[in-house]
């Protein structure tokens, strides 16, 4: 009897498992049927613009970081055209390696082609363009926090007006961070603080840390909410500005962690979060993986032109050589 009872408990668990099973390998199934259906049906012209709009983005983020630079080095003459290529060709690199590995080529060819730098002021430029460009990013995901669901039903006018003041309110919120930030940096600055607060140097001059700096921020920001609306358009997805806000969240959200590739996976769970109750699984999936795709062959399409006009590999090398030397050991 004991034995038999064993064997039908068995049997129920296989059972059970196997239903289980099935249940969830439909729902894959079904989630990835949805997906490429909405990958399928993309707008080729909205996906276009988008794209157009994503390059311009690039373009007006390495202007921003070309007057960081320049300012650091107010003795040489640095063209865009070099600046450029190491901004794009870090994108390019950062869309296929993790871990924001891309960070060491934008850092080697400027190291190379700027006389009188340093690796440690060419560091001091990077850090205080992420810096910026984080602030921009938790700002976004704080006035999504703050305004939440309570501004009326997606799509709405109150919805459309509410999201516009939440948009302007956080730049003007980016700016007041950025503002502090700056004046705490000044005051630290004011003292000798070697190579890297020499690459931050622009904090010191409000004006053009306004005209050179956050002015072209602030269009490459401008820039990326128009790409993602497009791209929001070119897979059917409607939802105006609000959506816009959630999705541009998601993806900040989902770069704090640059574990994989272009936060690839994270970017995707991200966004099915923000945008449950709005669209469906699947068409967020389509959406996720087709803007994602889209904007990544895009990056790795700049970064190797890039590549190609103003660097070489070896110029990775150069900037992890004078870490090799740190640690190299002592005879």
């Amino acid at each position: 009897m004991w034995r038999a009872s064993n064997v039908w408990v068995a049997a129920f668990r296989w059972a059970s498992g196997a239903w289980l099973h099935d249940v969830v390998v439909h729902a894959i199934l079904a989630l990835a049927t949805g997906a490429a259906h909405t990958l399928a049906g993309a707008s080729l012209g909205a996906l276009m613009v988008g794209l157009a709009l994503h390059l311009g983005k690039v373009a007006a983020e390495a202007r921003s970081w070309h007057a960081i630079v320049s300012h650091a080095h107010p003795a040489s003459r640095i063209r865009f055209r070099t600046t450029l290529g190491a901004f794009a060709g870090s994108i390019g690199a950062n869309a296929v390696l993790p871990a924001r590995v891309g960070e060491a080529l934008r850092l080697g060819i400027m190291r190379r082609r700027v006389p009188g730098s340093t690796v440690s002021t060419i560091a001091g430029t990077i850090v205080l363009e992420t810096a910026i460009e984080v602030a921009f990013g938790l700002v976004v995901i704080g006035a999504v926090l703050i305004a939440g669901r309570s501004v009326g039903p997606v799509g709405s006018p109150m919805s459309f007006l509410a999201s516009h003041l939440v948009a302007l309110g956080a730049i003007g919120g980016a700016a007041i961070v950025l503002g502090i930030i700056g004046w705490v940096m000044r005051r630290h600055l004011a003292r000798p603080a070697g190579a890297m607060a020499q690459g931050m140097s622009v904090v010191r001059s409000p004006r053009q840390l306004l005209r050179g700096v956050m002015a072209w921020k602030l269009l490459a920001w401008t820039f990326r909410f128009a790409a993602v609306y497009c791209f929001l358009l070119a897979f059917h997805l409607g939802g105006g500005l609000w959506v816009v806000l959630l999705v541009v969240a998601a993806q900040n959200l989902a770069g704090l962690l640059p574990l994989a590739p272009g936060s690839a996976g994270t970017q995707q769970a991200v966004l099915a979060f923000a945008l449950a109750g709005t669209v469906s699984a699947a068409a967020v999936v389509g959406f996720g993986v087709g803007m994602q795709l889209a904007t990544a062959l895009a990056d790795v399409a700049i970064g190797v032109v890039a590549v190609v006009l103003v660097s070489s590999w070896s110029d990775v090398g150069d900037a992890l050589r004078p870490s090799r030397r740190r640690l190299a050991p002592v005879s």
